[in-house]
Parts: structure tokens; sequence; C-alpha cells
């Protein structure tokens, strides 16, 4: 745990450090809102006059000690598989989860529950993970339901074309004995024809 004055001190300075902005940004909106170094040569604000925008010096930086520290005085460790919990340490470290997929989050979060490993993201660990579940419930009965939905769609449609089948099948015979027909007819026509 880092030393409680040093994170006392580092509070004081950062509520008095003023928002770092380039020369001109709120006059000019076409300049970004962050800081660039002046290098202007008649720069009022690279002499560091008085009334003029602040820079970025030394004396805002937080103590070495608690650098890079939360609030509390603990170092994040960046966790994304189950090997980066190993050699944790409880008084000193807290879990901060990277960007992974919420079902590696659940089973990680099962890990640092039963371990009791402060998390920096999730103050309720139980409430997140039934939360969660319940999504995942809801998910799959949507994903059911569209299933369902499309094998009647599919049923529906089969049905359909084996009706068109058959009515096609009832108009197809009839059909073919009148070309037959017409085709016997053609047929006479042309042996009478050879006749002549």
């Amino acid at each position: 745990m880092a030393d409680a004055r040093l994170l006392q001190q580092r509070r004081a300075t950062k509520l008095k450090k003023p928002r770092f902005l380039r020369q001109d940004a709120t006059r000019n909106k076409s300049l970004e809102k962050k800081w660039r170094k002046a290098k202007g040569m008649h720069s009022k604000m690279r002499l560091h006059l008085k009334g003029r925008r602040r820079s970025p010096s030394p004396g805002f930086a937080s103590p070495r000690a608690v650098k890079g520290l939360t609030r509390q005085g603990l170092k994040e460790v960046h966790v994304n598989n189950a090997k980066d919990l190993e050699g944790f340490d409880l008084k000193t470290q807290i879990v901060v989860f990277g960007r992974i997929g919420l079902r590696n989050k659940m089973s990680l979060l099962k890990i640092c529950g039963e371990k009791k490993y402060p998390i920096a993201q999730i103050k309720d660990i139980s409430a997140f993970i039934q939360k969660v579940e319940a999504d995942f419930a809801t998910r799959k009965n949507k994903n059911k339901h569209k299933e369902e939905q499309k094998k009647k769609i599919k049923e529906e449609s089969l049905k359909k074309i084996k009706e068109v089948d058959k009515k096609e099948e009832k108009t197809a015979p009839a059909e073919a004995q009148e070309e037959t027909k017409k085709g016997e007819k053609s047929d006479k026509i042309k042996v009478l024809e050879k006749k002549q």
C-alpha cells in the first residue's frame, strides 16, 4: 500500500493543475483542444509571461512513489486470461480487465470472487454475474424463437411448392395429350401431302 500522505499530496496538486491547451486553441476552432508546445518566436506563452496560459512543468507531476497508482494507492494489473492472475498481491494490486469477451470475463470474475481479489471496474461481482446470466438466457430464448420461425417459414414454403407441383402434374397430362393430338394431325397432313 502506498503512503497516504503522498496520495493526499497528489490529490492536492491535481486539483490545482490547469487544463493544458495549445496556444489560441480557445480562439481558433480549427485547432484541436490538446497540448502542443508553443514555438513561436514572439510567443508570450513560450516565454511564460504573466497572465498567459500555463505550460506543463515538473511541478504539476505526481510524486514518483505514487505515480500511476489508483486513488486507493493500488497498482493496476491488466488481466486478459487466468495466467495473468498468477502471483497477484491482494494488498498492493487491483484487477483491471483488458479488452476481452463477456464469457471470458465471467470466468475471470468467478476466479476473482473466490479469491476475493479487488476489481477496478465492477463493484458488486455477484450482481454483475446474475445480470449477465439473465441476459444470456434472454438471448438464447430469442435465438430459439427465431430458429423456430425460420423452420415454420421453410415448411410452409415447401408445402406451397408441393401444392404447385401437384397442380402442374394434373394439368400437364391433358396438355401433353393435346400436343400429341396436334402432332398426329400434323402427321396425317404430312402423309396426305406425300400421297398427292
